[in-house]
């Protein structure tokens, strides 16, 4: 298993809707779970079956508004309103087609909850560590924050590499070489990628 497929991850990630009550390790409890359950059932799901399985988890365990707005923290006040829903509903889709597409088949593979940790601001980071059947394990940290809907993600840093910083720079690069409208496209081209090549 290779670190890379899943470092892109906003993991970027998760399970059955969050509670106002749950807290953060549940919250990442139940988002390996189904990941560890659709790699399972590999063959049995079809990859529009996982997506369909991810999309309500992804929506209650990740704070979507709050990854889009400071994935463009730059460029973001400068979007009108139509398009910030755009943009959220693309990174959104890209998310779920992302992790139906990685978590698809199981190789052995188990992810074990550690810790979780007080962070400045009223934060929490929750450690976990995901145990190939082979080769060295991967230290995820997802960063969570507390909303009127319950704990959810707003950064996942795989073996000390922060998905939100790095895709940051990524679509900045490319909002200021190609606009807006070339950004939606880019990612809504890697995602059409994703899906066919997901099986």
């Amino acid at each position: 298993m290779r670190l890379a497929r899943f470092l892109p991850l906003l993991a970027l990630l998760t399970l059955t809707p969050a509670r106002a009550e749950s807290t953060p390790a549940s919250v990442v409890n139940a988002f390996q779970n189904l990941l560890l359950d659709n790699m399972h059932q590999g063959a049995a799901q079809s990859c529009d079956t996982r997506q369909q399985r991810l999309l309500p988890s992804v929506e209650n365990t990740f704070d979507l508004p709050y990854l889009a707005q400071h994935i463009l923290r730059p460029h973001w006040a400068e979007l009108n309103d139509a398009q910030k829903s755009q943009f959220t509903e693309t990174l959104q889709d890209m998310v779920v087609a992302t992790y139906a597409s990685q978590f698809a088949r199981s190789g052995g593979e188990t992810f074990t909850t550690l810790d979780t940790d007080d962070m400045a601001g009223n934060l929490r980071v929750v450690h976990a560590r995901l145990e190939p059947k082979s080769g060295d394990p991967v230290r995820f940290d997802y960063v969570m924050h507390e909303t009127p809907k319950g704990w959810r993600v707003i950064n996942v840093i795989a073996a000390g590499v922060s998905d939100l910083a790095l895709r940051s720079a990524q679509y900045n690069r490319v909002i200021k070489d190609k606009g807006f409208d070339g950004l939606i496209g880019q990612i809504r081209e890697k995602t059409a990628q994703t899906k066919t090549s997901c099986s």
